[in-house]
């Protein structure tokens, strides 16, 4: 079976897990996700419940079109117990609807305006103590880079000191912590994200996105189960907490992090070191890839759920971090590239994406043959 065919088929008889309520969760994002006409793989829409128990704030890349929207309403669906009012608020991010033409610069700046009065709003109420067992939801959809900037990269660089000072184009008398309960998402539409940045990085985790789309439907409100209470119990934020789950998890595995030790290795023979807190953030990652019962999230078998999730967290929370000294080094990309395209096809995929026009060393197919 390979990493991206479907995990969660009829399994034989005597090897089906016990019934779990956050697997059940994801069962239910992914059938909410397909009945409204979006065809994903399951791996890719587990890893944005993931990510965003990892971190509380995501962005859907991807084509135009391939549904991203639609899996951010289903998520808002689901985790939200209320359909209206600030618990959950679907908007869009940029004004494409203005044009470029310089008149409508008033209209984009009133739309920037709106944007940043209701994920304040949402802050402001998100932060009241009645309100901290449910979860709350921002889904700026279609952003531009200018979104991306004011909404997630200078958030993420103010949550590293826990106090939020500006936001969009608001600049905050009293600073404002980020509430644990908030949920900030955006979606943007391109074939390849290249917007990396130190601050962004830290705190926002950028998610590939591609799916198949047929007629689109109205994303369905589920019944109000409360299951962002759920989502809330479930999720780890804290390393030693993250560490202690994952090596329960893992506990039959003999050198579970063999993988990332490897990588660590190749990238310091070349002068290259991992960003520091990096490897408690793959750990972060790791540890939320299995359910609160301690069933994998992307896979019902240990090995397999350990492997995906490790090429996922290389994918989204180490190789962006050193994609200047990867396009700058060809002998490093022999490296990782002998290495990824065996055993982690994700990240592989990345590189590839990422290199592509910088060496044409990946549109070798023997890349660990060069004279």
């Amino acid at each position: 079976m390979t990493l991206t065919s479907s995990i969660y088929a009829p399994l034989k008889t005597g090897s089906v897990i016990k019934q779990d309520s956050e697997v059940e969760l994801v069962d239910r994002l992914a059938t909410a996700i397909a009945q409204a006409g979006v065809q994903a793989d399951r791996i890719d829409i587990a890893n944005f419940y993931v990510a965003l128990k990892h971190r509380p704030m995501a962005i859907l890349a991807g084509p135009a079109g391939t549904g991203k929207a639609v899996l951010v309403e289903c998520l808002a669906n689901l985790l939200a117990s209320s359909s209206s009012g600030p618990q959950r608020q679907i908007v869009p991010g940029h004004a494409w609807y203005a044009g470029g033409h310089p008149a409508n610069t008033v209209l984009i700046g009133m739309h920037s305006r709106m944007v940043t009065e209701k994920l304040l709003c949402v802050i402001e109420e998100a932060s009241q103590p009645e309100n901290a067992q449910h979860v709350f939801v921002v889904g700026l959809t279609h952003i531009s880079p200018a979104e991306l900037l004011s909404f997630f990269t200078e958030v993420a660089g103010q949550m590293q000191h826990n106090r939020i000072t500006h936001i969009g184009d608001a600049h905050l008398s009293v600073p404002l912590p980020f509430p644990p309960n908030l949920l900030l998402i955006g979606t943007m539409d391109t074939r390849n994200f290249n917007w990396w940045d130190e601050d962004l990085l830290t705190g926002v985790t950028v998610l590939d996105w591609h799916a198949e789309v047929g007629i689109l439907q109205a994303a369905a409100a589920s019944e109000s189960q409360n299951v962002g209470c759920e989502f809330l119990r479930s999720r780890l934020r804290n390393s030693r907490k993250a560490y202690k789950k994952l090596l329960s998890v893992v506990a039959g595995i003999k050198q579970p992090l063999q993988i990332v030790m490897l990588l660590r290795g190749v990238f310091r023979a070349h002068g290259v070191e991992f960003p520091p807190g990096s490897l408690d953030e793959v750990i972060l990652y790791l540890a939320n890839a299995w359910s609160a019962q301690g069933n994998g999230l992307f896979d019902p078998v240990t090995p397999r759920n350990l492997k995906i999730a490790f090429d996922l967290a290389l994918a989204q929370l180490i190789l962006p971090h050193s994609l200047e000294a990867i396009r700058s080094s060809e002998p490093l990309q022999v490296q990782l590239y002998s290495i990824l395209e065996e055993q982690l096809p994700r990240s592989s995929a990345f590189l590839k994406r990422q290199c592509e026009g910088y060496t044409s060393l990946i549109h070798r197919k023997d890349f660990g043959t060069r004279s």
